[in-house]
C-alpha cells in the first residue's frame, strides 16, 4: 500500500474520533466505556497508518494498537447483555415517542425562534398538522410571540427561558390562536440549544360538559393567580329539578353559566362550576369591595333568569387576599373555604333577595366564628367531653290541667375549659364534622335510662329526644335506636324522636325510609319547629307523624294577632283531618294558653309551665303528681 493511501486512511482514523468525542458528554454511562475504547482504538489505528505513511514503522505502536483492540473486544463481550438491554430500551423509547398520546417535540434554538427537529404523531395531531420537522415555531404559529393567559409573557420567551436557565418548566395556559384550547406543557433543556417539550390539551378535562364552564380541576392547575373568590350557591334549585324536571333545570344552569362567564371574561377571571348548583367566579384582584360590586351585578342578572316560569335566587360568599387561619391549607384552598363559610352565613339570611341579605363578605366576625368552631371541634373530639354533657328536661303539659304528661330531653354542655356552650353552637359543629353520631348515641343511652326510671313512677309518661337529620341517613344509628329502645324495656309509644321540619324536607325521600323503620317499632315520631320549613303543610301529608309541635313563631301573642290565629286554626283543622297530635311550643303567657286551648290545642310546652330542669327536679314533680299551672281562671268560673 503506497504512502498516499496510508495517509488518507490515517487522516480518516484521526478525524473520526474527533467527531465521536462530543458523544461522550451525552452518552449513557453504560455506553461510555465502550465508546471511549472505540475512540482509542480508531485513534491508535490512525497513528499506526500515519507512521506507515511516513515510513516510520513502529512495532511498539502496533502492540499499543493490539492491546487497545483486545481491551475493546473484551469490554464489548462483557457488555453484550447490557448493550442489548440498552438497545431494547432505545427501541422502547422510540416506540413510546411514536405511540404516545401526549405531544412530543424536539427543538433547536435558532436566534429567538425554535426550529423543529422531530415531532411525534400525537404532537402533529394536537397542532392540527401545522408543524413538521424543519419548520420554525413562531413562523408557523405567530401567536407564540404574544402573551397567553394567564402569563404576562409570550410563550416563546418562556420556552427560551428554559434553555437559558437549564431548569424544566411546567406551563399551563390558554392558547387562542391558530389552534385554541387549554394546554399543559413541560419543557426541558437537553443542552443550551436543544429543547424537549411534551404537551397535552386539557380542555375536555377542565371543562364542565353541560355548562362549558371550567370545572374544579382548573384550580389544581392554577393556584397563585387568583386573589378573590365569589362563591355562588343557587337557592331552590333542587325544588325546581324535583317539580319541573331536569330538562328545565339544565336549561337554567346553561343560562346562568352564560351570565357568569360574561362577568368572568369582563373582569379577567374565570367561571367555575364546582357542583350541581354551586359556582365560583375567580378574579385576579385582591379587592373585596370590587368583588362585592361584581357579585351584586351577578345577583341582579341571576334574578332575571327564567325558563318557562322557573326562576331562582342565589346566596353568595366573597373572600379576597390572604386569609388568616387557612395558611396551612394553601392559598386557593383557604380562599375557597373562607368564601364558602361566608356563603353559608349569607344562606342563613332569607329576609329578601336584596344584596345585603344575599351576599356576605368574609370578615373578622366570620373568622372568629370559624376559630370558635375549630376550638369546639377539638374539644368535642376528646372523649372526656362526654363527662361534661348532661340532659335537661322540659316538661310538656296538659293545657287545661297543667299536669305533666311528658318531657323533651335537651343536651347541655358545661365545659371545664370553655364554660357553658349552647347547643346552637356545638350541635352544628358536630353535624359538620361527623361527631354528631357519638353525641346522639350518648343522648339516646342516657335518656332511655332516665325514662326507664320515670316509668316506674308515672307509667303514662313520655320522653322524646331530638336527632339530627344527619342521623336519618345513618342506617347503623337507626338500628341502634331500635336496639336500645328494645333493650331498655320501654313501653310502646312512650319514647319519641323529634326531627325539625327543615331537616326532614332537606332530603325527604331518603328520610322517610328511616322514619318508617322507626314507626314500625312503635317509636313515637314528632315534627319539631313545625311551620319553619320550606314546604310545610303540603309535605307533611307525605308521612303521618304522630305529633306536630307548632313553632313558637306561630303562637299568637294576643287576640289581635289575627294572622297567627288563622295559621294555628288551619293547623288544627289539618290535625283533625289526618289525625296527628298537636303541641304548642313557646307558651309563655296565660293569654296564649287560653287562646291555644280555644283553638283545640290540648298540650303545651313553654316557660309558662316550666323551664328545662335537671332530672332530679322533674323526678320530684312526678312523684308528687304536681300541676305546674292551675286551670285557666276563665274556665274555672264557667
Amino acid at each position: 500500500m503506497d504512502s498516499f493511501s496510508n495517509g488518507a486512511i490515517a487522516a480518516a482514523y484521526l478525524i473520526l474520533p474527533l467527531t465521536l468525542i462530543p458523544l461522550l458528554q451525552t452518552a449513557h454511562r453504560e455506553i461510555r466505556p465502550n465508546l471511549l475504547l472505540a475512540i482509542a482504538f480508531i485513534f491508535s489505528c490512525g497513528v499506526g497508518h500515519t507512521l506507515t505513511a511516513l515510513h516510520l514503522h513502529s512495532n511498539p505502536w502496533h502492540w499499543v494498537t493490539a492491546i487497545v483492540s483486545w481491551a475493546a473486544v473484551i469490554v464489548l463481550l462483557k457488555s453484550q447483555r447490557r448493550l442489548r438491554y440498552l438497545g431494547e430500551s432505545f427501541r422502547l423509547l422510540e416506540a413510546t415517542w411514536e405511540e404516545s398520546i401526549t405531544g412530543k417535540i424536539l427543538f433547536q434554538r435558532v436566534g429567538k425562534d425554535l426550529s423543529i427537529l422531530k415531532i411525534n404523531p400525537a404532537g402533529r395531531r394536537l397542532c392540527q398538522n401545522l408543524l413538521a420537522p424543519g419548520d420554525r415555531l413562531c413562523e408557523k404559529m405567530p401567536h407564540h410571540r404574544q402573551s397567553v393567559y394567564p402569563y404576562s409573557k409570550p410563550l416563546i420567551e418562556l420556552y427560551l427561558e428554559t434553555l437559558a436557565t437549564g431548569e424544566s418548566q411546567q406551563l399551563n395556559f390558554q392558547y387562542d390562536g391558530e389552534i385554541s384550547g387549554w394546554y399543559l406543557t413541560i419543557t426541558t433543556a437537553l443542552s443550551p440549544k436543544l429543547l424537549y417539550m411534551t404537551f397535552s390539551e386539557l380542555s375536555e378535562v377542565v371543562h364542565d360538559p353541560l355548562t362549558k364552564l371550567y370545572n374544579r380541576r382548573i384550580l389544581d392547575i392554577q393556584s397563585d393567580c387568583w386573589q378573590s373568590c365569589i362563591y355562588i350557591d343557587l337557592d331552590r334549585f333542587k325544588l325546581i329539578n324535583d317539580r319541573r324536571g331536569h330538562q328545565i333545570g339544565n336549561q337554567l344552569l346553561i343560562k346562568i353559566a352564560k351570565v357568569l362567564n360574561r362577568h368572568a371574561q369582563h373582569h379577567h377571571g374565570i367561571a367555575v362550576r364546582v357542583g350541581g348548583d354551586e359556582f365560583l367566579l375567580m378574579l385576579p384582584q385582591a379587592d373585596a369591595e370590587a368583588a362585592y360590586t361584581v357579585a351584586t351585578a351577578v345577583l341582579a342578572e341571576l334574578l332575571e333568569v327564567e325558563i318557562q316560569g322557573a326562576s331562582i335566587s342565589a346566596s353568595i360568599g366573597i373572600a379576597s387576599g390572604a386569609i388568616e387561619g387557612f395558611e396551612e391549607d394553601g392559598h386557593i384552598s383557604g380562599l375557597l373555604q373562607a368564601a364558602e363559610t361566608a356563603l353559608r352565613d349569607a344562606k342563613g339570611d332569607r329576609h329578601s333577595d336584596l344584596p345585603q341579605h344575599r351576599i356576605q363578605i368574609w370578615n373578622q366576625a366570620l373568622a372568629d366564628r370559624r376559630l370558635r368552631h375549630i376550638t369546639l371541634e377539638a374539644y368535642l373530639r376528646q372523649r372526656q367531653s362526654e363527662a361534661e354533657f348532661w340532659l335537661a328536661y322540659q316538661p310538656i303539659c296538659h293545657m287545661m290541667t297543667g299536669k305533666i304528661i311528658g318531657a323533651e330531653a335537651l343536651i347541655r354542655w358545661n365545659s371545664a375549659e370553655l364554660g357553658t356552650v349552647a347547643p346552637s353552637e356545638f350541635i352544628p359543629v358536630a353535624e359538620n364534622t361527623g361527631l354528631i353520631h357519638r353525641i346522639s348515641a350518648w343522648v339516646l343511652v342516657h335518656a332511655l335510662e332516665q325514662l326507664a326510671e320515670w316509668q316506674q313512677i308515672a307509667p303514662e309518661f313520655t320522653l322524646s329526644i331530638n336527632i339530627s337529620p344527619v342521623e336519618l341517613e345513618d342506617n347503623e344509628f337507626i338500628e341502634e335506636i331500635l336496639q336500645q329502645v328494645a333493650a331498655a324495656g320501654i313501653a310502646h309509644g312512650r319514647f319519641g324522636i323529634e326531627i325539625t321540619e327543615r331537616g326532614i324536607y332537606h332530603n325527604l325521600d331518603r328520610y322517610l325510609q328511616s322514619l318508617q323503620s322507626l314507626r314500625d317499632t312503635l317509636v313515637r315520631l314528632k315534627v319539631d319547629d313545625f311551620g319553619m320549613g320550606q314546604s310545610g303543610l303540603a309535605q307533611l301529608l307525605r308521612f303521618r307523624f304522630d305529633e306536630v309541635k307548632v313553632d313558637r313563631g306561630f303562637i299568637p301573642s294576643g287576640p289581635d294577632d289575627l294572622e297567627k290565629l288563622a295559621i294555628c286554626r288551619a293547623i288544627t283543622n289539618l290535625a283533625e283531618g289526618i289525625q296527628f297530635g298537636l303541641t304548642a311550643e313557646g307558651i309563655e303567657q296565660e293569654i296564649q294558653r287560653e287562646m291555644m286551648m280555644k283553638l283545640g290545642y290540648v298540650y303545651g310546652q313553654g316557660y309558662l309551665f316550666a323551664r328545662p330542669m335537671p332530672a332530679a327536679a322533674l323526678t320530684t314533680l312526678l312523684q308528687t303528681d304536681s300541676r305546674l299551672v292551675q286551670p285557666p281562671s276563665s274556665l274555672q268560673s264557667s
